[in-house]
């Protein structure tokens, strides 16, 4: 696989929004569709800025790019000590777009895949 398709990958897995993921990088939702479908390139800096925006949007996302690049097995991280640590320092912001997030995954993984548009508009962020 190239470089493109793994990063898709890891965006799909993680119901990473472009839309989000573009303004969060300082790039144009289009450049980053192109980039996904392997039209057109990015920069080092706008590479290293997509890949840190991908992560504070979804915490683990660029270990798992990084993973899929280096053709590691995805290996499971024990997750639960640093999650109860992350919840009981956050802000009500913090905690706000958590709780997002969460309700987007939960209603992700029991919706087919054709609906998930619906799901975005359905949420208000």
């Amino acid at each position: 696989m190239q470089v493109h398709q793994l990063f898709k990958q890891a965006q799909d897995r993680y119901g990473i929004r472009g839309k989000e993921l573009a303004k969060l990088a300082g790039i144009s939702a289009n450049h980053l569709s192109e980039f996904r479908m392997g039209k057109a390139w990015v920069s080092p800096e706008v590479f290293v800025a997509l890949l840190e925006a991908m992560d504070s949007l979804a915490p683990g996302s660029r270990l798992y790019f990084c993973q899929l690049l280096a053709q590691e097995p995805v290996k499971k991280v024990e997750m639960e000590p640093k999650l109860v640590e992350l919840i009981e320092l956050a802000d009500d912001d913090e905690m706000e777009a958590a709780m997002i997030a969460i309700g987007r995954k939960w209603k992700r993984s029991r919706l087919s895949h054709r609906h998930t548009e619906d799901i975005d508009n359905a949420i208000a962020v």
